[in-house]
């Protein structure tokens, strides 16, 4: 979509003020759209949770997060602790296999 479509002009170019105008005019439009999606986003989210099984533990909060900013723990849901188990698993491994490679190569050599 080209910057002067929802601006009549007559075919005369836009000035710079007025480009300017019209840049800040798009840019607040968007930061509201996009306020209000992330809103409609969280409240769909809190509504159709799933629910905590039992054998999984409840993620224990911190006093750091909640402190400045409580809604940053929003995605911290059981979901992401398990991944994150699971991913911090995996690098462990991976960097132990990489010791056990490295040691192979230097006494085989």
């Amino acid at each position: 979509m080209a910057i002067d479509d929802n601006h009549k002009n007559d075919g005369k170019p836009l000035t710079r003020e007025q480009y300017r105008k019209l840049k800040l005019q798009q840019e607040a439009d968007f930061e509201a759209r996009d306020k209000r999606r992330v809103q409609v986003e969280r409240e769909y989210a809190r509504k159709h949770q799933q629910p905590v099984s039992e054998a999984t533990p409840e993620p224990q909060e911190t006093t750091r997060a909640h402190e400045n900013h409580p809604e940053d723990d929003d995605f911290k849901t059981p979901r992401w602790h398990r991944i994150n188990r699971k991913l911090n698993w995996t690098i462990t491994i991976l960097i132990l296999l990489m010791v056990i490679v490295f040691l192979v190569l230097f006494f085989v050599n």
